[in-house]
């Protein structure tokens, strides 16, 4: 649209391009250019998601510090954001989630003086230990954002008794639940694409087992924890009770635990990463989901796929409400059990506690509004029930 300033979007993790690449396409359908920044934060997952979601990023800083702490990625990220805000002099600067990305793109912008925009904002624990520092980036870019979509009300709640106004907190939906429809679609339509998978993982395919798909990678659970969730995976397998499908994160401090652990065994299925769609597509073969991620404890749910949650707090309260959730002690003995108590349960329906897949869009009207470019009466504080 011809006189409308470019807005930029700061994204660098596997996560932040699977849940802001709805928004970037719903703001361009309206006309809005976005610029899209990669950090280089995870360089080789975002990537494979940027090309699956069909989208080129505008400008890529390429930071790639292997093995570096947070505060070290905080700085490279930092110091090459501050150029780019120069350059561009966007209105609005969008971030998502809470990760070094997203603080760092936050914090480049609150410099040069620049609005945010907090996408999935109002997320707690109220453990800056569970998840660390995902809780502490959270939590530090709330000050600094003008427009906050939350994914819940719950989440809106939060926001508010930390005395977030209220017109700036909008109640969205969660963006993960957009990107999840559009990948269900995208399998459904074209049946080639779902074949192509099958041929890729046979053996999941053929398998009468019950299917367990893990995931770990959080820091907070390397050692110990780790440990014992890959004895309890291993055990599951050798007694011939499950097969194991675990998509490995390519941390070299993850990699280091699991792979002694499960590599070699009959019945457990160690794979690269994957993209969103392989992803899906493993959660609707999946009998259960033992995870530490957030975003796959949105996405499950909508699937009717039941969740252990690898951790000891969960800031998406909303699954464990709905019943499609739990929290599962980090003991070895205790996993297993939980994992036979949930396999032995009738399947689940599908419920959706984050939205139904309108999160992109109501976001991208909002900021229309907020930039003055469809003034209306519904321009202030979202009310949509999701």
């Amino acid at each position: 649209m011809q006189g409308r300033l470019p807005v930029l979007a700061v994204c660098g993790t596997r996560p932040e391009v699977v849940k802001l690449a709805p928004v970037v396409r719903a703001l361009e359908a309206r006309g809005q250019r976005v610029v899209l920044v990669l950090t280089g934060q995870h360089p080789d997952l975002a990537p494979l998601m940027l090309r699956e979601a069909g989208i080129v990023a505008d400008c890529e800083l390429a930071v790639r510090l292997p093995g570096a702490t947070p505060s070290q990625l905080m700085a490279a990220i930092l110091s090459a954001l501050g150029p780019v805000m120069a350059a561009w002099r966007p209105p609005l600067v969008i971030v998502q989630g809470d990760t070094v990305s997203t603080l760092a793109g936050a914090l480049a912008a609150a410099y040069a003086g620049i609005a945010v925009a907090h996408v999935e904002a109002g997320l707690r624990t109220n453990d800056l230990e569970e998840p660390h520092p995902e809780e502490l980036h959270r939590t530090l870019v709330t000050p600094m954002a003008s427009l906050h979509f939350a994914p819940t009300r719950l989440a809106a709640s939060a926001l508010r008794r930390e005395g977030v106004d209220a017109s700036r907190i909008h109640v969205t939906g969660n963006t993960g639940i957009d990107a999840l429809c559009d990948t269900i679609a995208r399998l459904d339509a074209g049946p080639e694409l779902a074949a192509s998978i099958e041929r890729a993982y046979p053996q999941l395919v053929s398998t009468r087992r019950p299917l367990l798909l893990a995931t770990v990678h959080r820091r907070e659970n390397i050692g110990v924890r780790m440990r014992n969730i890959a004895a309890a995976l291993a055990r599951l397998a050798d007694m011939d009770e499950a097969e194991v499908l675990l998509p490995m994160h390519p941390s070299p401090a993850v990699q280091a635990i699991l792979r002694p652990q499960l590599e070699g065994r009959a019945r457990v299925h160690l794979v690269p990463p994957v993209d969103h769609a392989t992803m899906v597509w493993m959660m609707r073969r999946a009998r259960l989901l033992l995870t530490d991620s957030g975003g796959l404890q949105e996405e499950a749910p909508a699937l009717g796929l039941r969740t252990l949650i690898l951790r000891r707090a969960t800031e998406r309260a909303e699954a464990v409400s709905a019943g499609a959730a739990e929290l599962v002690e980090l003991q070895t003995d205790s996993i297993i059990t939980a994992v036979r108590r949930n396999l032995a349960r009738r399947p689940m329906a599908p419920v959706w506690p984050f939205g139904n897949g309108q999160a992109s869009a109501r976001i991208a009207s909002i900021i229309d509004n907020w930039l003055g470019y469809h003034q209306s009466a519904t321009a202030g504080r979202s009310t949509v029930s999701c």
